[in-house]
């Protein structure tokens, strides 16, 4: 199967998506260890900003590995997920394929391998909008670029899954990929991200939607059980196609 195939034939924040799978370390313990960034602060203080690095911070706490898989049209893609400090790395298998997102000090680098282990390169912006094995999942979903786009507004709060969730606008500084906005619901009792709606650039219409269907603990920390990705027609707002993203267990020992 050549590259091209693959991108026509992945979402973990999407989306992507397992930064947002992880339900992370209460802003209130996070404020009493060194090194957070939000120490002194509460909940009240925070603005748009410091809510999406509450997002980014959240999932820095987590070292494990999990077996998901993406549900498409029938068809079931298993994946590795490695989560670390500084590395969420998705693989896949048949054929081979590693995404990697290194989000150390603060910033993001997207790299892919891709039928060759050891050749690891950047994914550049003209790549962003490709879906990964014909799923609803684009590498621009799973760089979650839009947790570091600048001059972040609370809009609003409101209940998502009987959570008590901020809703944060963001503008697309660059232009680049398939979002001139976002919105994120996160949830101010974790710093997970619960839900997220994607706009187009020029009318600002929805595109994409990432949903938190469930959620179940393994061990100390709460994941994903399953997510709803949806791409949307922008003229009448109905869904396109739809996959899901299921985290289906841990991986001991590795």
């Amino acid at each position: 199967m050549t590259r091209n195939l693959l991108g026509k034939t992945l979402w973990l924040s999407a989306t992507l998506l397992s930064v947002m799978m992880v339900f992370g370390m209460p802003l209130e313990s996070s404020g009493q260890s060194g090194g957070s960034p939000f120490a002194g602060k509460t909940i009240e203080d925070l603005n748009g900003d410091d809510v999406l690095k509450l997002v980014r911070y959240s999932y820095t706490k987590v070292n494990r590995n999990f077996k998901g898989q993406l549900r498409h049209d029938k068809k079931k893609i298993p994946f590795l997920l490695s989560l670390k400090p500084d590395d969420i790395i998705f693989q896949f298998s048949s054929p081979y394929q590693m995404i990697e997102l290194t989000t150390a000090n603060d910033k993001l680098i997207l790299k892919e391998e891709f039928g060759d282990k050891g050749k690891l390169k950047v994914v550049e912006p003209s790549w962003y909008r490709q879906r990964i094995r014909g799923t609803d999942v684009t590498f621009d979903d799973i760089s979650m670029r839009f947790l570091y786009w600048p001059k972040a507004k609370i809009i609003k709060e409101e209940k998502f899954l009987r959570r008590d969730a901020w809703v944060v606008q963001v503008m697309n500084p660059s232009g680049l990929g398939d979002y001139g906005s976002a919105r994120i619901w996160v949830d101010k009792g974790s710093g997970s991200m619960l839900k997220m709606e994607g706009f187009e650039p020029l009318k600002g219409k929805r595109v994409k939607a990432f949903k938190v269907q469930s959620v179940k603990k393994m061990g100390d920390i709460w994941m994903v059980d399953q997510m709803l990705i949806e791409t949307l027609d922008p003229d009448s707002g109905k869904r396109v196609s739809r996959t899901y993203l299921d985290i289906l267990d841990e991986v001991k020992g590795s």
